[in-house]
Order: C-alpha cells, then structure tokens, then sequence
C-alpha cells in the first residue's frame, strides 16, 4: 500500500462522516422513497475508488511545511474532496460517460432507475437534471466547509479560501474551453497547453499545493512560487499520462468510460504528436524537472521526501 492508499484510507471516514450527516439532514424534507434513494447515490459514487489525488497533495504540502493540526487540515480538504465530486458529477454529464470508479455514473444511475420503474417523459434527460441537482448539493457541501470552518485563524483561512476561489475559476474556464474546443477542427498547441494549465496544472496540483501551504501558516511568495513551478510539471505530466491512459487502457483497467477523448472530438497533445512515444517522453520529461525542483527546494530531506514520494506515486500510476 502506496502512501496515495493510505492517505485514502484515513482520510476518507471524515468524507462519510460529513456526507452521511448532510444527507440524514436533507431527508427531513422529504420521505419519497425515489429522491431518497438519489440523495443515497452521492455517498456510493464520492465512497467509490476515487484516489483522493488533490488532498493528498494539499496535505502533502502542509506536512513538507511543519504543520502538526493533522484532523483539522483533512477536515478541511473535504471541501476540495466534495468540489471535485461535483465537478465530475457533471463533468460525466458533458462527456456522455457511463461508468466512474467502477459504478453508473450520476445521470446514467438515475435514467436507470425510471426506466426501471418504467416512468413517463424523456428519462435520459430528467437523468442529467437530477444529477445537476446532486451535483448542486455538493458544490454546497463544499462551501459550507470551507466557509463555516472555524479552526483555522483569520489570516490563514481567509488565504486558503482565497485560493479554492481562484482553483474554482480556473478548473471552469478550462472546463469551458475544453468544450469549445471540441467544436473546431483545428486548434493551436497553445490552447491544449491553457487549457491543460487551467483544467489540470492549477485543478489538481497548483492550488492544492498552494492550500496546503497557507494552511501550514508557512506560506510566503518563494513557497507560492515553488507550489506553482512544481505544479505545473506535475499537472502537464498528469494530463499527458491520463491521454495516454485514455488511448491504451480498457474500462475496467481505469474504472471509468475510455476512449472518450476520440468519440468526444477532444484535441489532446495526441492530437499533434506523431508517435506514443513523443508523448512518453514529454511525460518522463516534466516529471524529471518535477523532482529537480524539489531537490533543489530549500527543505530538510525528510520533507523532500514527501514531495518526491507524490512525484513517484503519480509517475507509477496505471489508472
């Protein structure tokens, strides 16, 4: 078991913790047994096989820091937990997907269950309505996290809200330009390198890293520097890695719907290399200037070594 597998494991009973009480409050306000069972859902599709990659990495920042409040910090990162929950909630409504961690997604769970009961109207569409509504609820989730959290002092707090403010700009103009983009027939390298930055370099390491940091109290403009050099390596090697994943590896093997970027009209860095292997290389290559930059980061071994073990996990990483 990688430290990623272990991170998950103690960090997700405060996840079920949290969904468990929110979702036992919200069915106060009905006993229909269909809305019931929806509301149900959100806790078998965020509970699934998710990796939990963007705490770990806030969290990863703040221990290479000092920081010491270990339950304070992870009850915190639900709330970036929960807005990636939404996010691909109806990130799978955009993408037509079918399956995620191993289960229905969201919308196609919900069409299932009215066909299933053989219910009027277009089912496929009241599908995605409800899961932009489930998708709703945990946006809201998220942000009575972060807003009403009241261990953190005011300076450090209001930094880190700060940055999840910005991470959520960022990851939705992405998202939008990663729409756009599959209406053209051509687009610049300079669009996929915006729209990776946006959707993946600032989404899942960036501002983690930056969160994490400014929850140590430790953060300073080197430090946000580092978080945003760093990265971007990690991000740009992620994104690759995941193109290629899509390319190369089955449903099962990466638990949600494959080869989506070809049937979705999706421009990737594929889209302009002539071989896998130009690709493999771009990635062993950001990865590399990953680790140089930790190694050369003003921090005791013991701290490099929780940035370099990120790296590794990511580097070996199959889905």
């Amino acid at each position: 078991m990688n430290q990623l597998q272990l991170f998950k494991k103690e960090f997700d009973p405060y996840i079920r913790q949290y969904i468990e009480q929110k979702i036992k409050n919200i069915t106060k306000y009905t006993k229909d047994s269909f809305i019931i069972s929806y509301l149900g859902y959100i806790k078998t599709i965020v509970l699934s096989a998710g990796k939990r990659i963007r705490p770990y990495v806030a969290y990863s920042m703040y221990l290479a820091l000092g920081g010491k409040e270990t339950e304070k910090v992870l009850k915190f990162l639900v709330s970036i937990e929960l807005f990636h929950s939404f996010y691909l909630v109806h990130d799978d409504i955009m993408d037509k997907a079918s399956l995620r961690h191993s289960v229905s997604t969201v919308h196609k769970h919900v069409a299932d269950m009215l066909k299933k009961g053989e219910r009027l109207n277009d089912l496929n569409h009241i599908g995605n309505s409800q899961a932009i509504l489930i998708g709703d609820l945990l946006f809201s989730w998220s942000q009575e996290i972060l807003n009403l959290n009241k261990d953190f002092n005011q300076k450090i707090a209001h930094k880190a809200k700060r940055l999840f403010y910005e991470m959520v700009d960022e990851v939705t103009v992405g998202q939008m330009i990663d729409v756009d983009i599959t209406t053209r027939k051509k687009i610049s390298k300079e669009l996929i390198d915006q729209k990776t930055y946006l959707k993946t370099a600032g989404y899942s390491f960036i501002k983690p890293l930056q969160i994490g940091a400014a929850l140590s109290g430790n953060s300073n403009k080197d430090i946000e520097k580092f978080c945003k050099e760093f990265g971007l390596r990690m991000g740009m090697a992620f994104q690759t890695q995941d193109d290629l994943l899509d390319i190369t590896s089955t449903d099962e093997e990466l638990q949600k719907t494959t080869s989506s970027d070809k049937s979705q009209h999706q421009h990737t860095y594929f889209t302009f290399f002539k071989s896998l292997d130009e690709g493999k290389k771009m990635i062993k290559e950001n990865f590399e200037k990953a680790k140089k930059l930790v190694e050369n980061f003003p921090l005791g071994d013991k701290n490099k070594n929780k940035l370099l073990n990120l790296v590794e996990i990511i580097e070996q990483r199959t889905f």
